[in-house]
């Protein structure tokens, strides 16, 4: 019995072990075979850093955007009035800009900023356009808009080569302004100046800036004079600010075929041009910004006689409705005291006062893409909009749409 007793036993042993020897066979064969369904990859190529890592850590930072739109005028428009959209009832690509920067705060450093599309022959420099080569807003589809080199010590920041105005609500960049079409008074003001520039930061939230340039768009200056340019931002509290800027300098004045419109010209009769801005900013709740700006300019010697001025308000309250959408109300009236600011069309120049409302609403589905909608109203106490039989008319409506993207 004890023999038999040991016999079932050893059978058992013998038993769990090819039992355990099959599992084991049976596992490593599914391994196997699962290795041969995926096989590793041989192509595989090593990880890199991405371009803008690179440039990331090089402390250069590249930015653009894309504005293109449709806008519709009920009059033929006044270039005069709205600065950009000259062309009735189009499409148009306003601008691609780019901005390649590496400005630390110390040491060396430098921007470029480049402009195309139909915006660009607007607003190029005397010496710098495109098409002529010459004579500022000549056209052309591409500017190099700023170009400057920078060193920053302390609380001094300094710039040289050419860089956007100090004046003004509104900039040049679609993205970072609020409407579709620009005020009236952007219009009246410089958008780009060639010189130097010295920025003090007198303390947390006061800033001094002291410059010199050629001029109103001017890469090459129109005369041997120079203008000088003032400006202080501070910051009354954390929602609340001013900012006032001031340029002054002798510019000369000629008659263009239609109007006498404020356009400097080489060979002209100087005089002193004088620019005083200010806006001011306040953030009324986490959603709800006021902005007020003010210009008033004189030249002297227009025409070779007297002292002309124009100035003018501009009133923007921007209200953010939720995450993506948000709402931007524009009014502003400018006061042309002898008509050297808008041309008239049909009319001796003279005195004219112009009025304008916009609303313009925003819906931005992602975080770099934002859908403009804008309804505009003009009104102008003499006909400066020209209707379909080309009579005189002194109100015009504007309506638009304009896609703008960020990258």
């Amino acid at each position: 019995m004890k023999r038999h007793h040991r016999s079932a036993i050893s059978a058992a042993v013998a038993l769990a072990v090819m039992v355990s020897a099959s599992v084991r066979a049976e596992e490593s064969a599914i391994t196997v075979a699962d290795a041969s369904a995926t096989p590793a990859p041989t192509d595989a190529k090593p990880k890199g850093p991405t371009l803008g890592e690179i440039l990331g850590n090089s402390a250069i930072d590249v930015k653009g955007y894309l504005d293109a739109s449709y806008i519709s005028h009920s009059q033929t428009p006044n270039s005069s009035v709205q600065v950009f959209d000259t062309n009735k009832n189009s499409f148009g690509l306003h601008q691609a800009g780019l901005t390649i920067s590496s400005t630390p705060k110390e040491g060396f450093g430098g921007l470029l900023n480049l402009t195309a599309g139909s915006d660009a022959g607007i607003f190029c420099s005397y010496g710098a356009c495109a098409t002529s080569g010459m004579t500022a807003g000549s056209g052309g589809n591409f500017d190099v808009t700023q170009a400057y080199a920078q060193y920053a010590s302390g609380s001094w920041t300094f710039i040289g080569g050419k860089f956007t105005t100090l004046a003004g609500a509104e900039v040049i960049d679609s993205s970072a302004d609020t409407n579709i079409t620009r005020s009236i008074l952007f219009g009246k003001i410089p958008f780009t100046h060639t010189g130097f520039r010295a920025t003090a930061a007198l303390s947390d939230s006061t800033n001094l800036i002291l410059g010199l340039n050629n001029g109103w768009d001017q890469v090459n200056d129109m005369n041997t004079s120079k203008t000088a340019e003032l400006g202080l931002t501070t910051a009354f509290t954390k929602d609340t600010s001013l900012a006032i800027s001031v340029y002054s300098g002798a510019e000369s004045m000629l008659p263009t075929t239609t109007s006498m419109v404020a356009t400097a010209v080489p060979g002209g009769v100087n005089g002193t041009r004088t620019l005083v801005d200010a806006v001011f900013t306040s953030n009324l709740t986490d959603t709800t910004t006021f902005i007020l700006n003010g210009d008033h300019v004189s030249q002297e010697n227009v025409f070779g006689l007297g002292t002309e001025t124009y100035w003018g308000l501009a009133a923007y309250l921007n209200y953010q409705m939720s995450e993506r959408y948000r709402i931007s109300l524009r009014a502003e009236e400018l006061k042309d005291n002898s008509g050297i600011a808008v041309a008239t069309t049909g009319t001796p120049p003279g005195a004219n006062t112009l009025k304008e409302m916009t609303l313009t609403l925003g819906y931005a589905p992602v975080k770099n893409f934002e859908l403009r909608g804008e309804v505009r109203a003009d009104h102008a106490d003499k006909g400066v909009f020209l209707d379909s039989s080309m009579i005189p008319q002194t109100s015009m409506v504007t309506a638009g749409v304009q896609g703008i993207y960020k990258f």
